[in-house]
């Protein structure tokens, strides 16, 4: 690694002169195609790759040909240590380490530690599809349970198994299936319907809003018993929350089967079997007889299945534990656990150097196999649970055939070939260039990584003045609560060897939602305790890089709180695109663009400054914003949240104030929101 350059010769990255509207291009354009090996295991919030990869390639360059010379081809972090403290989905170290850099991280996640793990070393992992066929052999009786008879008696594999909640009237007694409509899908322009007397399955113009049934009933498509997570009975109009429900019964949802989506016999087992050829029809007795058999065996193959439990003190997100779940399994049917304690006894029987790839797919692919997955009826796939960032209740769950290995969002050979690409990719990487993609080759030299799973407040085993470049993406406040989300993997992967069970989320997380201004001192202490670290093992001349957003003045206070009395020196504030204008988290007031801060290892006395700013301060902050608004288009949430930012900025230098009256941060950030 050579020096970062000197102030004769300031780095792109110290200059805040990156390019920025080329690097939002390559951002676009990573939305749209991933790179295959962050796609292996879900993870909640991923900065670009080509992000990280730009603030490192801008430390260590100073014009923008060679920017891109070097971004294109690697090499510029031979020999240097990178850290993160906040690994997460492991974007910033997998970059750091294709670039040649040693790198060392740490989590208090077990799921950002194992994904990151192995992005890694991805590319020393043989290719998992080579243990396939043992696999699949070992699971044909179980593959043999979605085999189904088609509304003409012919013989089919079902495809998607359609479920709905059943529920007992609190005044009549009555109980009646939670619909919030009686349609399944549609197809073209086309509406696939149901009876609400008998559950006969019709085929409608788009158009149509009733059916009429054989049975002689009456249908209204749009109507159902459950609206907005209220259900109102059919019998009696009697109307109940259904998170009220479960409390009040001291149960947790129970489901029956209502329909099926099935391919025929012998389709491609690689290739997606298209929506013309797909049949939805009701359940038959041999169906039932499938789902009977799964429940005789799972009584007697449950031995691998976790049982820990779910947390339920001090949640941000409460719908598991109102819901009546207690433990993670109980997200699954029978049939589903018969296939995940089934494939677990495979996986455990593999070879060393195939078991973690097949624990990831196997952790990754229960999203789309639980009892949270959803159905969208237009593409006719699953949406799976974590689409958005919480523990969804459905009324009408649906069930995956887990073992398709050409149709099928989420099953698990589609699962494994996440894994697949994802080493496929890391042993002969591309790049993203302005004109394309162009050959990456990984370093030559072998690099060093240590993950650790632990608290970043205090990490002894990294040494003092060991690091060059520390690289994260610390949690914004309150916007996730990463390891309550991420615990739902931690007994399956744990069942799988993959990791340790510590039992639940660490309390000592910082990354919470739903806690507000009650979490914020103790966020700005923890994160402050983060930050020293980070100064602590940072060299002389070395670089905290972090990027944050937040639309609360209250989360900027915090974070320039943190950033007090670490001894660290303020360098400069510039936005990058980190965000994707597609994302179902994205709303009005979102912000697509992060704040990129950068400050320097200083030897000199920490200074604090409580309320130090003067106002004319103030009016610098809007017109940098403002500057760097228009130089990149910015939106208005864009542009908010880098006035944010460069009002912490302010209260970093170490300049006294000009002026008599004086301003805290706190107002600050406050008006410049």
């Amino acid at each position: 690694m050579k020096p970062v350059p000197s102030d004769s010769a300031t780095s792109l990255l110290d200059d805040a002169a990156l390019p920025l509207v080329a690097l939002a291009e390559l951002a676009r354009r990573e939305a749209h195609r991933p790179r295959p090996v962050y796609l292996a295991h879900k993870w909640f919030a991923r900065r670009f790759g080509t992000a990280m990869r730009a603030l490192l390639v801008g430390s260590q360059t100073t014009t923008e040909k060679e920017f891109w010379t070097t971004f294109e081809k690697g090499g510029p972090l031979t020999g240097a240590i990178v850290a993160d403290l906040f690994i997460g989905g492991g974007t910033s170290l997998y970059e750091a380490s294709r670039l040649g850099a040693n790198v060392v991280g740490a989590d208090i996640d077990p799921v950002a530690c194992v994904v990151t793990e192995f992005e890694l070393t991805a590319h020393t992992y043989p290719n998992p599809w080579d243990a396939f066929d043992d696999v699949n052999s070992a699971l044909h009786e179980q593959q043999s349970l979605y085999s189904t008879v088609g509304p003409d008696g012919d013989d089919r594999i079902g495809l998607h198994y359609f479920w709905v909640q059943q529920v007992t009237c609190e005044r009549c007694d009555h109980t009646f299936d939670a619909h919030p409509h009686h349609r399944i899908a549609l197809d073209g322009d086309d509406q696939i319907v149901f009876c609400r007397a008998c559950g006969d399955i019709y085929r409608v113009g788009g158009d149509v809003t009733t059916v009429d049934c054989a049975c002689g009933y009456r249908t209204a498509i749009a109507e159902g018993t459950v609206q907005r997570g209220i259900a109102t009975c059919p019998a009696c109009q009697h109307s109940e929350a259904l998170i009220e429900h479960a409390r009040r019964t001291g149960e947790r949802p129970a489901f029956r089967l209502f329909a099926i989506e099935s391919i025929a016999a012998g389709s491609s087992s690689t290739r997606a079997v298209p929506i013309r050829d797909r049949v939805i029809h009701r359940p038959s007795d041999f169906d039932f007889k499938n789902l009977a058999t799964a429940q005789a065996n799972l009584r007697d193959e449950r031995d691998l299945l976790p049982t820990r439990a779910i947390p339920h003190l001090g949640r941000s997100d409460n719908r598991l534990t109102s819901y009546g779940y207690t433990s993670y399994t109980q997200l699954f049917n029978d049939r589903q656990l018969l296939h995940a304690n089934r494939l677990l006894s495979a996986i455990g029987s593999l070879p060393e150097e195939y078991q973690l790839p097949y624990a990831l797919a196997f952790s990754n692919h229960l999203t789309s196999n639980c009892n949270l997955t959803r159905y969208t009826e237009r593409w006719r796939q699953v949406t799976p649970l974590f689409s958005l960032r919480a523990f969804a209740h459905s009324t009408r769950p649906v069930e995956l055939n887990p073992w398709l290995r050409g149709t099928g969002r989420g099953t698990f050979p589609n699962a494994l070939r996440k894994v697949a690409n994802a080493i496929s990719y890391a042993k002969a990487p591309r790049e993203y260039s302005k004109t394309g993609f162009v050959d990456s080759p990984l370093p030559a030299e072998d690099r060093t990584v240590l993950i650790y799973n632990d608290d970043s407040r205090a990490l002894a085993q990294i040494p003092d003045s060991s690091v060059d470049i520390v690289l994260t993406d610390p949690p914004y406040l309150d916007n996730i609560d990463y390891s309550e989300l991420a615990d739902f993997f931690v007994p399956w992967l744990a069942a799988a060897g993959a990791i340790t069970d510590p039992g639940g989320p660490s309390t000592a997380s910082l990354a919470t939602k739903g806690r507000g201004a009650d979490h914020a001192p103790l966020f700005e202490a923890g994160l402050r305790d983060c930050f020293r670290e980070a100064a602590r093992i940072l060299k002389p001349g070395g670089r905290l890089i972090f990027t944050f957003q937040h639309k609360a003045p209250g989360a900027w206070s915090a974070l320039g709180g943190a950033l007090r009395g670490t001894g660290l020196r303020y360098v400069t504030v510039f936005p990058l695109r980190g965000d994707s204008d597609m994302s179902l988290h994205r709303h009005q007031g979102s912000s697509v663009w992060d704040a990129v801060f950068v400050l320097a290892k200083d030897d000199a006395a920490p200074v604090r400054h409580d309320a130090i700013r003067s106002p004319s301060v103030l009016d610098t902050v809007h017109a940098e914003a403002s500057r760097w608004a228009k130089t990149l288009q910015l939106a208005d949430p864009d542009t908010a949240n880098l006035r944010r930012a460069l009002a912490v900025a302010a209260f970093l230098d170490d300049d006294e104030p000009t002026d008599d009256e004086v301003i805290t941060l706190e107002h600050a950030v406050a008006v410049v929101s």
